[in-house]
C-alpha cells in the first residue's frame, strides 16, 4: 500500500532515516514550512501520517482537515504544540520519541551544572582581556562538588541518567516526582520528598526535567525562589515556560540566585526584549560568568538526529501496517 508521510517542518529532504524506514513506495513530502498555511490543503487533506517537529501549531482547526491522517508523531519528547485533545477528538493518536537522546540531555544537563559550579565561564570571562584577573581566588562562591546536594526534578529517563551521573561525582541528591511509583528512588539510590519546597529548601543546585504541563507552566516562580536556599545554581533542559524568566532576572540581579544554564526558553529564538537577555548579550559585568545559554541543542548529536527520527519513522509504519501504538501520549483514545 503506498502512503503519503507528510514532515511539513524543518526537514529539508526526506532523507536515510525515513525512506530505510518506510521503502521507496512510499511518498514522503518535505514541505519545509514555518506556517501551516504554507502547506497546501490539499496537501494536508491527503497526508496518512504527519512526522510533526515543534515548529508548527496542532491545533483543532487544522486537525478537522487531517482527513485521512491515521497517526502523528512527534519528532522528539515534548509535544506542548499539539491540541491533544482536538486530537483525540479527530480520532487521531499522537506518539512521540520519549527515549532517543536521555544520555545527550543528561550530559549536556552535568555540562552546564559543572561548568557554572567550578566557575569556567566567571573565569573566561574575567581573564578575556587583561591579565589582571590571572588569579585563582574568586569573587562568587566556589564550594566542592563533592556532597553538594542536587535537586532534581522529574525522575524520568533523563532525570535517572542524571542522577545516576551526579551520584558518579558523590553528589547528594534528592529528587520530586509525584507520578514515579514508590521505591524507584531506592533503585538509585537518591532522596525523595513529597513536596517541591522541601526537596529545594537546601539544594545547591535544581535541575529540571519536566514536561510542559498545566502543573509545571511557571512552576519556578517567586514562590519557589523564596523556598530555594541562596547561592543555588539553577539549570533547565527541559522546557521554557517551566521556569519565569522575568522572575529568574530579579533573583539572578540581587544575588539570591548565583548562576543559571538554560538550553530551552518559552520564547525561541528570544525575539521580544527581555532584560535577562539583554543584559547577558552586553557582558553587563553583573551577569558575566553566571548565566550560560545554548540554543535547545541539549538532545543533538549526530547519532541522536538519525535515532529520533529513524524511530519516529517506526513508530508511524508499525501503526500503518499493523495498528500497533508505540509512545502514545493521548492514551484516552
Amino acid at each position: 500500500m503506498s502512503w503519503i508521510i507528510l514532515i511539513p517542518d524543518r526537514l529539508e529532504s526526506p532523507g536515510e532515516p525515513e525512506r530505510d524506514v518506510f521503502g521507496s513506495d512510499v511518498e514522503i513530502l518535505t514541505p519545509q514550512a514555518t506556517t501551516v498555511s504554507e502547506v497546501d490543503p490539499e496537501i494536508w487533506q491527503n497526508a496518512n501520517a504527519i512526522l510533526a517537529w515543534h515548529d508548527l501549531e496542532y491545533d483543532a482547526e487544522l486537525f478537522e482537515r487531517l482527513e485521512r491522517c491515521q497517526i502523528l508523531v512527534r519528532i522528539g519528547v515534548g509535544y506542548d504544540n499539539v491540541n491533544l485533545r482536538a486530537a483525540t477528538e479527530a480520532g487521531i493518536p499522537v506518539c512521540n520519541v520519549p527515549d532517543y537522546g536521555t544520555n545527550d540531555v543528561a550530559d549536556h544537563t552535568l555540562s552546564l551544572m559543572l561548568s557554572l559550579w567550578r566557575g569556567v565561564p566567571y573565569y573566561n570571562e574575567r581573564i578575556r582581556h587583561s591579565n589582571d584577573g590571572w588569579k585563582w581566588e574568586t569573587e562568587i562562591s566556589m564550594r566542592r562538588l563533592t556532597d553538594a546536594r542536587l535537586a532534581i526534578i522529574g525522575l524520568g529517563r533523563i532525570g535517572t541518567a542524571v542522577a545516576r551521573r551526579a551520584k558518579a561525582f558523590g553528589m547528594d541528591v534528592v529528587a520530586y516526582d509525584p507520578y514515579v511509583p514508590d521505591g524507584y528512588e531506592k533503585s538509585l539510590g537518591v532522596d525523595r520528598e513529597r513536596e517541591l519546597g522541601s526537596t529545594i529548601e537546601n539544594a545547591d543546585i535544581v535541575t529540571f526535567h519536566t514536561p510542559l504541563t498545566d502543573e509545571t507552566e511557571q512552576m519556578a516562580d517567586s514562590t519557589f525562589f523564596d523556598q530555594l536556599q541562596d547561592d543555588a545554581v539553577v539549570v533547565n533542559t527541559a522546557r521554557g515556560g517551566v521556569i519565569d524568566l522575568d522572575v529568574l532576572y530579579e533573583e539572578l540581579k540581587s544575588g539570591r540566585v548565583r548562576a543559571a544554564g538554560l538550553d530551552v526558553l518559552e520564547e525561541e529564538p528570544p525575539e521580544q526584549e527581555h532584560p535577562l537577555i539583554n543584559a547577558w548579550r552586553r557582558r553587563d559585568p553583573w551577569i558575566q560568568g553566571r548565566l550560560i545559554l545554548t540554543p535547545h541543542a541539549a538532545f543533538y548529536c549526530d547519532e541522536a538526529i538519525v535515532e529520533m527520527r529513524t524511530k519516529a519513522a517506526l513508530t508511524a509504519r508499525d501503526y500503518l501496517v499493523n495498528e500497533t501504538l508505540r509512545n502514545c501520549v493521548n492514551s484516552d483514545l
